[in-house]
């Protein structure tokens, strides 16, 4: 009886208001996201990146789940050949992060867990699941079998879909362009957009930065993990580890310390993206410059991610079928040639959340979105629009609110 009970909410939604509407969009399960860099601090403009990262933030379509710590040195790999440092790089990563306990410090985030009484609580999962929190009271909820199944929805859904991106971001000079394009990191067309600089937008205020930075550009690889979270880990955890604030327990406190180093992360995958031409449109100094290149260099890099592992892909709602359109554009990616699945998402007769396909969509030609980070200042095409507009190439109706996802 639950199939199809989003799809009367938003039939309410309408009826009731844009404002409602607009909030009843947001009810998805956006993965969440932490995002580390690695320093250089021998290379050039080393301090200048490290200063602009700090300033990007998590993209909207995940949810922020950043640790205290940002930035990480770099592990060393000087002897190394070009075909070897890739998977060096991955072990050296995963290396660092299981050795600070990072896989448990995404779960003591999770559960929000106090760190005088060792106590955590449900709020979190139940605010970005949109989740009832009384229901998921873990004493009640171990006590049914609609809670069970809301538990193992929320880890599923949530909890498994936990991302750590670590980013190796470095100046692209010459020499590391030609050595980036020798180990095969990079299509040989690179080469020549690397000396090329855009200076279209530039203004007298800004004509120093032509001839010091205005050609920055960076080459940014980055390394993709998953918090490990399944049935098992999650019994293990609510029946030996889980620590209600209600009843206060100091041998469970004591275990937590070694159990954090029981949290694994998985590798994913990476990519390796190059800045290539940034406008100085908006630049009105160095530290702008830094960060317009590094903001989408990263956000490129995150499209990449995005389209070579599907579980990394993010879901957006429609906002509209009169338009068919949604707020999604060339900071995730968006091509004439992209192709979107459209989702219902429904829930099971045990309330858990399952996404049907109902149809396919595509861009239309001319009305792609530059979201791009400082796009208004460049006034490419597109950047005046407010969404991606589509057309539907199959399927049923369609209803503002059902999401869509990008495939192959």
């Amino acid at each position: 009886m639950w199939k199809g009970i989003y799809s009367l909410l938003f039939l309410i939604c309408i009826c009731l208001g844009g404002k409602a509407q607009n909030a009843e969009y947001e009810k998805y399960h956006r993965s969440s996201l932490y995002s580390i860099l690695l320093k250089h601090p021998e290379k050039e403009f080393c301090g200048e990146m490290i200063e602009a990262f700090k300033s990007i933030p998590i993209p909207d379509k995940y949810n922020n789940h950043d640790l205290k710590i940002k930035v990480i040195p770099s592990p060393i790999m000087k002897s190394l050949t070009k075909n070897e440092i890739e998977g060096a790089y991955k072990d050296a990563i995963s290396n660092i992060l299981s050795k600070n306990k990072v896989g448990g410090r995404l779960v003591e985030k999770w559960f929000d867990r106090d760190k005088t009484t060792g106590a955590f609580d449900m709020r979190l999962i139940a605010e970005r699941g949109y989740y009832d929190a009384s229901i998921l009271d873990i004493k009640e909820a171990k006590s049914s079998a609609r809670g069970i199944a809301l538990l193992a929805d929320a880890g599923e859904e949530l909890i498994n879909h936990t991302y750590v991106i670590v980013n190796d971001i470095q100046y692209a000079d010459k020499e590391t362009m030609k050595g980036a394009v020798a180990g095969g990191l990079f299509a040989a067309q690179l080469l020549g957009s690397f000396f090329g600089v855009d200076v279209s937008g530039i203004t007298d205020a800004v004509g120093n930065i032509a001839g010091n930075i205005a050609g920055f550009k960076v080459i940014v690889t980055s390394y993709l993990f998953r918090l490990d979270w399944n049935e098992e880990i999650a019994n293990n955890f609510y029946s030996n580890l889980w620590i209600d604030k209600s009843s206060i327990d100091t041998e469970r406190k004591a275990k937590w310390g070694v159990a954090m180093g029981d949290f694994k992360l998985k590798y994913i995958g990476s990519a390796t993206v190059f800045s290539g031409k940034t406008s100085l449109g908006g630049v009105k100094n160095e530290k702008d410059m830094f960060l317009k290149v590094c903001t989408r260099a990263i956000d490129k890099s995150i499209s990449e991610l995005q389209k070579s592992f599907d579980e990394f892909k993010v879901f957006t709602p429609l906002i509209s079928t009169a338009p068919l359109c949604a707020y999604i554009g060339l900071k995730e990616g968006v091509g004439e040639d992209s192709r979107f699945e459209v989702l219902e998402k429904v829930l099971d007769t045990e309330g858990r959340t399952k996404y049907e396909r109902v149809g396919i969509v595509k861009p239309l030609k001319g009305k792609i979105w530059d979201n791009r980070f400082m796009a208004s200042f460049e006034k490419e095409e597109g950047f005046d629009l407010e969404y991606t507009t589509f057309e539907k190439i199959s399927g049923r109706d369609f209803i503002p609110g059902m999401l869509i996802r990008e495939i192959k």
